[in-house]
C-alpha cells in the first residue's frame, strides 16, 4: 500500500511540476520518469506476488525481478504508444508476456514453472489491477489537487 501512495505522490508531483513550468521538454522528461516509476512499481508488485506464490530463493527472486522489470517497461511503453487501441495493446502485451514465460522457464524449477504456468492469468490480472488502482488513485489525487488550486484562486 505504501508503494502505491509513494508512486501516486511521485506521479502527482511530476504532473504539478510540469504544469507549473509549462516547458514542453520538461513534460517529456517527466513522462519518461513517470512511466519508469510506474513500470518499476508494477514490476516490484508482481515480483513480490510471484516470490511468495512460487516460493523463490534469493537468486531466483533477483532474476524474476529483473525479468519483470524488463517486461513491465515494455508493456508500459506499449500502453503509452497505443493508448486507445486496446486490441493492439493486448496483442503486443501478450507477446511481451510470452517472452517473460521463456525467460522464467530457465530460472524456475520444473515444479515452480508448472505452478507459474497454471497461475499466469491470475498474475496478469494482479498486474492489471495494480495499474488500474495506481491510475485511479493518481487521477483522483490530480482532480483533488486541481479542485484545491481552484479554491485558492477563488479566495
Amino acid at each position: 500500500m505504501k508503494r502505491k501512495w509513494i508512486l501516486a505522490c511521485m506521479m502527482l508531483g511530476s504532473a504539478c511540476a510540469t504544469k507549473a513550468s509549462g516547458n514542453k521538454l520538461s513534460s517529456n522528461a517527466t513522462e519518461n520518469k513517470t512511466s519508469t516509476a510506474l513500470a518499476s512499481a508494477r514490476a516490484d508488485h508482481l515480483s513480490e506476488e510471484m516470490i511468495r506464490g512460487l516460493q523463490l530463493n534469493n537468486y531466483q527472486s533477483q532474476k524474476v525481478r529483473d525479468i519483470n522489470l524488463k517486461v513491465a517497461e515494455d508493456i508500459t511503453a506499449i500502453e503509452e504508444e497505443y493508448a486507445g487501441n486496446q486490441a493492439k495493446i493486448d496483442e503486443l502485451s501478450n507477446k511481451a508476456r510470452a517472452e517473460r514465460d521463456r525467460y522464467l522457464e530457465s530460472v524456475l524449477s520444473t515444479v515452480q514453472y508448472n505452478s507459474y504456468f497454471n497461475k499466469r492469468k491470475a498474475y496478469t490480472n494482479i498486474d492489471k489491477e495494480f495499474v488500474t488502482d495506481v491510475k485511479q488513485s493518481d487521477a483522483s489525487e490530480t482532480d483533488g489537487a486541481m479542485a484545491n488550486s481552484d479554491l485558492k484562486t477563488i479566495e
